[in-house]
Parts: structure tokens; C-alpha cells; sequence
């Protein structure tokens, strides 16, 4: 079996990461939500340029790119030593079974630790059994937590 060349993605990758994100949403929200190509290359361009939080890492198969991460590394976390939040994790479909999924989490894992971070921290819709039991089977611990969501786009958190 063929493995995966993963890499940090460059500025130049953003049409690459761009159509993955899409896959994402059209793999969750459908096409009726799913944002167009366009503005989802402007957004990840915004995101590399202005140097934000989020970083890409991509998952490439014979020069095509079939797996994507993005993620953040958040300080200060336990005994100040960060942690990486993984935002999405996602295959192509085409790729799926093929340990892409395993390959980018432990390419993720040794960017964490190159950079003095202890942990991996990720959700997963509760329903999402085969995301749940991949999560598992590569270790993850679930934890009890309790999941918060401000949703800005209505009054909440204003000071009026």
C-alpha cells in the first residue's frame, strides 16, 4: 500500500487545501450550504497571509492531494506546555482505508512534539461512530467535557 507524503501546507497549496475544505462541507453540510471554491480559496489564502491560529497540513498520494488537517497549536495548556486543537481531520473518499487518516495524525502528533506541545486535544460529533471508533483505536481518550458554541452571527455577546 502506497503511503502518504504529509507536509506542512504553503501559500501556494491554498487551492489544494481550498478543495479539500470544500470536501469537508460537502461531505457535512451538503451543497446547499457548502460555500462556493471561491470564496473558500479567499478564506484560506486570508488564513496563511495574515498568519492566523489555523495551519494545514496536507496528505498528498501520487502528487494529488487526498487528506487534510487543520489544526492550531493554543498555549499556555497543562504545565505550559500547549496543546494542538485538531479543527478537521478529513480523507477523500477515494483515499479512505488506506491509512491516511492514521498518517496524518501521527505526522500531527510529531509536529506537536517538535514544537514542545503534550497533547492533542479534537471533537467529533457524538454520532459519528466511525470517527469515534478511528479516534479510539489510535488511543484517544474520551473525555467528559461539556462543548460551548457562541453563535456571533446572532445578538449573543454584544454590548448593547
Amino acid at each position: 500500500m502506497p503511503v502518504p507524503v504529509i507536509r506542512l501546507a504553503r501559500l501556494g497549496d491554498a487551492a489544494d487545501v481550498a478543495a479539500l475544505v470544500r470536501a469537508v462541507d460537502l461531505h457535512y453540510a451538503g451543497p446547499d450550504i457548502a460555500r462556493p471554491i471561491e470564496p473558500t480559496v479567499a478564506m484560506v489564502e486570508h488564513s496563511m497571509r495574515e498568519a492566523e491560529g489555523t495551519r494545514y497540513a496536507l496528505a498528498f498520494m501520487d502528487g494529488r492531494a487526498i487528506g487534510l488537517a487543520c489544526f492550531a497549536l493554543l498555549r499556555p495548556g497543562f504545565k505550559l506546555t500547549g496543546l494542538l486543537f485538531l479543527k478537521e481531520l478529513f480523507v477523500e473518499s477515494s483515499a479512505r482505508g488506506q491509512e491516511v487518516g492514521a498518517a496524518l495524525m501521527l505526522w500531527l502528533a510529531a509536529y506537536a512534539r517538535e514544537h514542545g506541545v503534550t497533547r492533542i486535544d479534537l471533537t467529533t460529533e457524538g454520532g459519528n461512530q466511525g470517527a469515534r471508533a478511528f479516534y479510539e483505536r489510535l488511543g484517544a481518550e474520551q473525555k467528559d467535557k461539556v462543548f460551548y458554541r457562541f453563535n456571533l452571527s446572532t445578538d449573543v455577546l454584544t454590548e448593547d
